[in-house]
């Protein structure tokens, strides 16, 4: 049976905000106004420039309101932000951003460990995010983190991922994502959540936020594809990781954007990114940042780079 999938993928960077909020070091304000103003230029269509989370919680993005104050808004690029709380949906209305991802995480520890709230508190902070954004005029997504797997209790049952997404499309919610905060999700696992979100709300924007620790990302990506999904989160050399995560996780992030746009492209799937651009983003970040890349074309190179250098050696 021939295998079907979308002919085209919107392609959602996170470096600015979970790439940078887990470094061992603060990022100066005008150096991540540069690189989201370069990532503006790559065709993404949608980026994550910063968390309106409290300042103590999340320091290395403690200057949210001074960067979107800063960057270069291109035409047909949204630029979003994370908002923990109606505090923070303020605070991204003042900064005129124009979509939130409103984060809830479907792990009772997790959640009273980061957010201090339980989920059932965390899910009324987020329905009133979704109402008074609507009224606001902001487009509002639901991020539920540790959608399959928490490092403090292990596997996330189904139905608990399952009641929260309920809860947020019975709240008005434009869009709900799904993240593997932990990279833990294998295929099977992932088929069977998106599965099951489509089968009882067909309609729902869904998308896929993929860390990589397992080295699932992209298989887990294909997997959903297949099942209707056409929206992926991922980051410029595959950084990123929450803030209270164990250390041993601390080298593997997202998704890197590279390989996933690389995967895509040779599928024949359009991301509207300019993939050499990207590449010429993510050496600079390598650069300007210290950091190593998780990503395969980075470190192995592509099909092209492979023929370029045989033909001439």
């Amino acid at each position: 049976m021939p295998l079907a999938f979308p002919t085209e993928v919107t392609v959602v960077e996170m470096l600015p905000r979970d790439g940078l909020q887990r470094l061992d070091r603060f990022v100066p304000t005008e150096e991540k106004i540069r690189i989201i103003d370069a990532l503006s230029q790559t065709g993404v269509s949608e980026i994550e420039v910063t968390s309106f989370t409290h300042p103590t919680a999340v320091p290395n993005l403690r200057d949210a309101a001074a960067v979107t104050a800063g960057i270069t808004r291109q035409p047909g690029v949204t630029y979003r932000a994370l908002v923990p709380n109606v505090i923070g949906l303020e605070r991204a209305i003042e900064a005129d951003i124009e979509k939130v991802n409103a984060l809830i995480t479907a792990s009772e520890e997790y959640n009273r460990r980061n957010q201090n709230m339980t989920i059932e508190e965390n899910l009324d902070e987020i329905i009133e995010v979704i109402e008074r954004g609507h009224e606001a005029g902001l487009v509002v997504e639901a991020g539920i983190g540790m959608a399959f797997f928490s490092p403090y209790e292990g596997r996330t049952p189904p139905e608990r991922t399952l009641a929260i997404v309920e809860s947020v499309v019975d709240a008005g919610v434009d869009e709900v994502t799904l993240a593997t905060s932990m990279g833990m999700a294998n295929p099977k696992q992932v088929a069977g959540l998106v599965e099951s979100v489509f089968t009882r709300w067909p309609d729902v924007d869904l998308g896929m936020h993929l860390h990589d620790t397992n080295g699932m990302s992209l298989a887990n990506t294909v997997v959903a594809m297949q099942l209707g999904v056409e929206r992926f989160d991922a980051s410029v050399c595959g950084l990123g990781g929450g803030v209270i995560l164990p250390k041993s996780m601390e080298d593997i992030g997202n998704t890197p954007t590279e390989d996933l746009v690389y995967m895509l492209s040779e599928m024949g799937i359009e991301t509207g990114v300019d993939f050499e651009e990207l590449t010429s983003v993510a050496a600079d970040v390598m650069d300007s940042l210290d950091v190593r890349p998780n990503s395969h074309v980075l470190k192995g190179g592509t099909r092209e780079q492979v023929l370029r250098e045989t033909s001439e050696s």
